[in-house]
């Protein structure tokens, strides 16, 4: 018979386990000092008590009952009232010390019998390593712990604070082995989780960031590892997207293609974001869902800006028709900044995305050598869900006109701004320099900007001064 799959209720991790924990079966999860071991395992305690199912806490030499009840309290899935009604905590230490692991072993039988728990930890796992007389009592002693789980029917969740897959029987002879682990970079320090393996489970690989806040832990399934696995993104009927920008249309035979990735590169204040806004003003005017992921300008300034050249999106942002995530380029999770702009995505049924910029992405990419991938994730992410997106970049991209290959490959199109000197004085300039499935004029266009917005003029030789 097909094992049954027992749901966390730990956001993103059943994902990252391919559905959930193979149920009545033997886990262990380690990690070190501060990794959120007993955190993760007490959600998922109190997860399944809240569904009226018994769990049993098993404590070793690990904090008092009191302390963790305390420390558990501040979350916001803790319930006084499930705890002794359907989560029952008792220390199990004098057993061991007094008679070792067959004494141990008893005790976790008996109790098992006596109080049928649907799940059980116990913490302080390394305890039982420690007390053990030889590696192969160790290892009797944990091949019977598993098979008394799967008799009694009881998932159980084995908490150690080691580090690392080696070959030690608490590690081999359980039926999936998860790790809580810490990565450092300069100042910053991210959590992050691993599952090394999960038997009777196609899991994700690699490493996973996770946070722990007000409601506990939640993760983050890598991109990278989500993309991988999705499957081709849909052919769809070719439409192409104007901004109504006057010469825009011209310049560009029709627009760019809807659900395509373009390249907006520039000079500071030659005017990406503004392009950027007409881009959103024109889907919102047609009655599309549109968002903004930015770092650097807040909601109100974008706003503000907007207004300026007599883009008016105040009633839009009001509807709930145009949102804003803003993020500072801080200490963000770049896999939590992404799930928020894909689940706004797939909520909102957005079809256009300004992405101000590029650059600020890259740097919260805390992972080195990440960059590119979680890029080609993330694009590839968009394109299946027919969102047709802007990235905005600043001029340094480029790197003696163009930029590598590698990375121009992530776009459809690849738009050019920058300043050029006519007559002594500096004029904005714009140029396509790739369109996907379009021909288009490739001469260099002068761009200006009003009061009431962006209009693009004749080739820009036309406007050179005589020698």
């Amino acid at each position: 018979m097909r094992i049954p799959l027992l749901n966390t209720g730990v956001p993103g991790l059943d994902r990252i386990l391919g559905g959930g924990f193979p149920a009545h079966s033997l886990y262990l999860i380690q990690g070190l000092a501060g990794s959120g071991k007993t955190t993760l395992a007490c959600q998922i305690g109190f997860h399944h008590a809240r569904q009226g199912k018994k769990v049993m806490i098993l404590t070793l030499i690990a904090e008092t009952h009191n302390k963790m009840l305390n420390h558990l309290s501040n979350f916001s899935f803790f319930d006084d009232s499930l705890v002794t009604e359907r989560i029952l905590f008792l220390s199990v230490y004098n057993e061991l010390l007094r008679g070792g692991l067959r004494a141990l072993q008893k005790t976790i039988a008996a109790t098992l019998a006596e109080h049928r728990p649907d799940i059980m930890i116990i913490d302080g796992f390394r305890t039982v390593r420690e007390a053990a007389p030889s590696d192969m009592s160790l290892s009797e002693f944990m091949l019977a712990l598993n098979s008394l789980v799967s008799t009694m029917h009881c998932t159980t969740f084995l908490l150690s604070p080691t580090e690392g897959n080696v070959a030690d029987s608490e590690n081999t002879l359980v039926d999936g082995l998860i790790a809580l682990s810490q990565y450092e970079r300069g100042l910053q320090l991210l959590r992050e989780i691993k599952v090394f393996k999960l038997r009777g489970s196609k899991h994700m690989l690699g490493r996973h960031v996770f946070e722990v806040d007000a409601d506990g832990i939640a993760i983050y399934p890598r991109l990278e590892a989500i993309n991988s696995a999705a499957g081709p993104e849909e052919r769809r009927e070719f439409v192409r997207l104007g901004f109504g920008i006057d010469g825009w249309d011209l310049l560009t035979n029709g627009g760019v293609l809807a659900g395509s990735t373009t390249a907006l590169l520039g000079h500071p204040g030659v005017g990406k974001t503004l392009m950027g806004l007409h881009f959103i003003f024109d889907g919102l005017k047609r009655g599309e869902s549109c968002l903004i992921a930015g770092f650097h300008e807040s909601p109100l300034r974008l706003l503000e800006k907007a207004r300026s050249v007599g883009i008016d999106l105040q009633p839009y942002f009001d509807s709930g028709k145009l949102q804003v995530i803003w993020h500072p380029p801080l200490e963000v999770l770049v896999d939590s900044l992404t799930q928020q702009v894909l689940c706004n995505v797939e909520q909102r049924k957005v079809t256009r995305l300004m992405v101000d910029g590029i650059d600020a992405l890259r740097d919260i990419v805390v992972h080195t050598g990440r960059s590119r991938a979680f890029l080609v994730a993330l694009v590839n992410e968009l394109r299946r869900r027919h969102v047709t997106t802007f990235f905005m970049q600043e001029l340094p991209y480029i790197a003696q006109g163009m930029g590598s290959p590698d990375e121009s490959m992530l776009f459809e199109n690849i738009i050019l701004m920058r300043y050029v000197e006519i007559g002594g004085v500096n004029r904005r300039q714009i140029s396509v320099r790739k369109l996907r499935e379009n021909s288009y004029d490739a001469s260099n266009h002068i761009l200006l900007i009003a009061d009431d917005g962006m209009s693009i003029e004749g080739p820009a030789s036309f406007h050179r001064a005589p020698l």
